[in-house]
């Protein structure tokens, strides 16, 4: 595995070529690993050796977070763009976008909607550059690899590609012919195994040598992606904490050790700042809630599917895990009050977003852009889900149960995307020539600090309409000594009702009065015991 001695001699003639000015830290290239779900609680040295190890050599982010929702594209496009979901577009892994699909919701990692929505607003379905569309118009190359599909958000334009700078996704590649070259090496990309109680360990590992052994023959790019699949589907499948989810969490490591041995062989490991972070944590299943089927009992027009261009008194539900987005036709002032009282009356809501109407929140909620949702395609209502710190009665469970929308996943399976305390609770750590060894960061940061931490490493500057995140250079060896000023306040909202008074909360962390990391949301009165 790794590189051949050739492609060792090429890579470091290429590295002694490579031009200085793309560099402003020690690096001169950034290696960035997603394992998809991984818990910041799952990182040990008996299960994750390798990257418990380089947890030891460089930074580990001790209050890491996922932009909400905690859902796989939402998260990937943060990591992406350094943006949150009000600015790059993507409020969850599916929307109802009438531009694109009029009778029911769309994919958003989806090939097809990313292409019918580029053409509706002008290169526009991410409305903001990526990381590697940035590095590449400063004069670096990139690679981007993935088992996933969401590795095509990173880098989907088609204009102006090359083979020696493509994106691998789900056994795809942009551009096509890239394909063939990992064919004849390795065989397709394995079938994924339908029976969600084992890991899906063969498409990581493919994924994986068909980065370094191929599309790193060439030489090391100055960005580098690889999306790992595990531990999230072994998670999803047998729950965080399983024996299968540990296999999951096995996989992923053995991918980032050879990784790592092929930079070693490479010996630009050195040269190299490796950053491994997830998407998003995860939470056992408690139950499923069929939402569709509770409002339509209740005289609600709801659907996840039309026939016909749906009418205003309609609503569009999708369904999102953890998490519910509702799309009132017409923006129907009347049918979002009531369907959210109905909300607040449910035995399974935890939190409620919603549209607000001119300046004024709808009572008992937050408004959308309390949480960053409030893009130009925004639901009307979002809803996470009622959670618990409980944990579940199964072997090697982990703390953390929540309600889900539907009946496809059963009590003990895992899930996400809500706003549990075990949701928000993902992975970052970096070690390389530019951060400290060592150092255990406790200042909040999240997903979309990923991308311009990166930037800055690399000399480059962020696009002109800015990013969200901040660069983390607290964990820099040559960062301020000084950590920053962390605020932590509780936003309550409550709404009396006949029967009962309604009351929810969302803990919110603040970095220097300005960054705003989302801790934890539910239905009560405040944070529980943690």
């Amino acid at each position: 595995m790794g590189f051949n001695r050739a492609a060792c001699v090429l890579l470091a003639s290429l590295f002694l070529m490579s031009p200085p000015a793309l560099a402003a830290g020690k690096a001169k290239h950034v290696v960035i690993v997603v394992m998809d779900g991984l818990r910041r609680d799952s990182v040990t040295a008996e299960d994750m050796p390798n990257l418990s190890k380089l947890a030891t050599q460089g930074a580990f982010f001790a209050a890491h977070h996922p932009v909400y929702l905690s859902t796989t594209e939402v998260n990937g496009t943060a990591l992406a763009t350094g943006t949150r979901p009000a600015h790059s577009g993507i409020v969850g892994n599916r929307e109802y976008r009438p531009d694109v699909e009029l009778l029911q919701p769309v994919d958003t990692q989806s090939e097809w909607a990313a292409w019918k929505g580029d053409q509706a607003s002008g290169g526009k379905w991410l409305r903001v550059e990526t990381l590697p569309q940035i590095v590449r118009a400063a004069g670096g190359k990139t690679v981007v690899a993935g088992t996933k599909s969401v590795a095509m958000l990173w880098d989907r334009s088609w204009e102006n590609r090359t083979p020696d700078q493509p994106t691998l996704y789900g056994g795809d590649t942009i551009p096509a012919a890239v394909k063939d070259s990992l064919v004849k090496s390795f065989g397709p990309i394995p079938p994924m195994n339908d029976n969600r109680y084992f890991a899906n360990v063969a498409q990581d590992h493919w994924t994986t040598r068909a980065l370094t052994d191929n599309l790193w023959a060439a030489g090391l790019p100055t960005l580098s992606v690889l999306w790992l699949s595990e531990p999230d589907f072994g998670q999803h499948g047998a729950g965080p904490g399983s024996r299968v989810a540990r296999a999951g969490l096995k996989s992923s490591d053995d991918c980032l050790g050879k990784l790592l041995a092929a930079l070693d062989q490479a010996r630009l490991r050195d040269q190299t700042d490796v950053l491994v972070v997830s998407d998003h944590g995860f939470s056992t299943v408690a139950a499923g809630i069929d939402v569709f089927d509770d409002l339509g009992s209740h005289g609600f027009d709801v659907g996840g599917l039309f026939l016909e261009k749906p009418d205003k008194g309609s609503i569009m539900l999708v369904g999102l895990g953890g998490s519910v987005a509702f799309y009132v036709i017409d923006h129907d002032a009347q049918l979002k009050a009531k369907l959210v009282k109905h909300l607040q009356e449910a035995p399974y809501a935890g939190v409620i977003f919603a549209r607000p109407d001119g300046d004024q929140a709808l009572p008992g909620t937050f408004p959308l852009a309390a949480a960053s949702l409030d893009s130009p395609d925004a639901p009307d209502v979002v809803m996470s889900f009622l959670w618990s710190a409980e944990k579940p009665n199964r072997e090697g469970a982990m703390p953390g149960a929540l309600l889900i929308e539907g009946k496809g996943y059963k009590p003990g399976q895992g899930m996400h995307g809500s706003l549990s305390r075990f949701d928000m609770l993902n992975t970052l750590i970096a070690a390389g020539p530019d951060f400290k060894a060592g150092f255990r960061d406790q200042t909040p940061s999240a997903n979309s600090d990923v991308a311009p931490t990166v930037l800055n490493i690399l000399g480059i500057e962020q696009p002109r309409e800015g990013m969200d995140g901040r660069v983390l250079e607290e964990s820099f060896v040559n960062g301020p000594q000084t950590a920053p000023k962390v605020e932590t306040t509780v936003l309550k909202a409550e709404q009396k009702l006949e029967k009962k008074t309604w009351r929810q909360y969302l803990k919110v962390s603040t970095v220097n009065g300005k960054q705003r990391y989302y801790d934890e949301g539910n239905a009560g009165d405040g944070p529980q015991g943690h």
